[in-house]
């Protein structure tokens, strides 16, 4: 009995060891800047009239999108609510479900290796430490595999990653890709095509990511999901393709696949005629993120295309 007790209170000692440790050790340059860069972009969501558009995907939405340049074009409003692949879709959209209203457009042109998540990978994001550190009534909503999951999120890589972070931040360090490099809208600026010089070697040496999508995956049954209640409440979701160089091959099968999915449940779908595929120079510092010219550019076709589908579309009886 004594060593029963004994053992109880050294896994009591543990855990409670555990949650005081994790409870003070984070990591603000990466967490904490998701974190910051979703409030940023929810409170200037929060402060517009609809119809507005949201732009939401990975990165690929933040540094190959432009909202200003969509606003230009189609006189709507419009919140670049994208951060990264990182961060789980059944997250995001939890996140964004709230400021969508009647009317509203959400472009999602999500990167090809999302459609591919499993619930493992979509589960596993940086959004488990950030729910526990900053939104801990809505990871209490969720279910017991979650909640545990977020907490199993904490071990010794994150420990030493928050030490090193923590230490940083003190020193006054900020990244180079933050809330400071955001317009209003929440588009990414600053990465021009000098700065991306850089990185020119790393990305001629970089293998693109395949652009196969699957019939169904976890993240699809996810989207589909979404696709049904914005269908529900009034809002028009529209698919498109994120930016990849031009040696990237993009199969009329998956775009139509892709098309079926938005367009099946009475959504849009629009692809400019390069499917969205640009030279290797028009990239700054990854394969899937165009510099700010061609980003501006990019914007500029897609603005057209959804200029063209809002006009024809049943949405536009909104």
């Amino acid at each position: 009995m004594k060593k029963l007790l004994t053992l109880v209170c050294l896994v009591t000692l543990s855990i409670a060891l555990f949650v005081a440790v994790f409870s003070v050790v984070h990591r603000p340059l990466v967490v904490g800047e998701i974190q910051k860069s979703l409030d940023y972009k929810l409170a200037y969501a929060r402060e517009l009239p609809s119809p507005k558009i949201v732009l939401l995907a990975g990165s690929n939405g933040r540094y190959s999108h432009r909202c200003e340049v969509l606003t230009a074009r189609l006189n709507k409003p419009c919140v670049n609510a994208s951060i990264g692949v990182g961060i789980g879709l059944d997250f995001l959209l939890d996140q964004w479900r709230p400021v969508l209203r009647r009317g509203d457009i959400v472009y999602m042109p999500l990167e090809y290796g999302q459609y591919r998540f499993t619930q493992a990978e979509m589960h596993g994001g940086l959004q488990n430490a950030l729910m526990v550190h900053s939104q801990r009534d809505y990871l209490l909503s969720l279910d017991a595999e979650r909640i545990t999951a977020a907490y199993g999120s904490f071990d010794l890589p994150f420990l030493i990653h928050g030490l090193a972070e923590m230490a940083l931040d003190h020193r006054g360090f900020r990244r180079r890709s933050s809330t400071d490099s955001l317009t209003p809208q929440g588009d990414e600026s600053g990465h021009t095509a000098q700065r991306s010089q850089a990185y020119a070697s790393f990305l001629r040496g970089s293998a693109a990511e395949s652009a196969q999508v699957p019939v169904t995956s976890d993240v699809i049954r996810v989207i589909d999901s979404f696709l049904q209640q914005a269908r529900r409440d009034g809002i028009l979701v529209v698919g498109g393709l994120p930016t990849v160089p031009d040696s990237v091959t993009v199969e009329a099968a998956d775009v139509e696949r892709l098309r079926s999915l938005y367009e099946s449940r009475g959504q849009a779908f629009v692809a400019l005629p390069n499917r969205s595929r640009y030279p290797i120079d028009c990239f700054f510092d990854t394969l899937y993120h165009l510099n700010e010219g061609c980003q501006k550019a990019h914007s500029a076709a897609v603005a057209a295309q959804l200029a063209s589908l809002l006009w024809t579309h049943p949405y536009h009886a909104h």
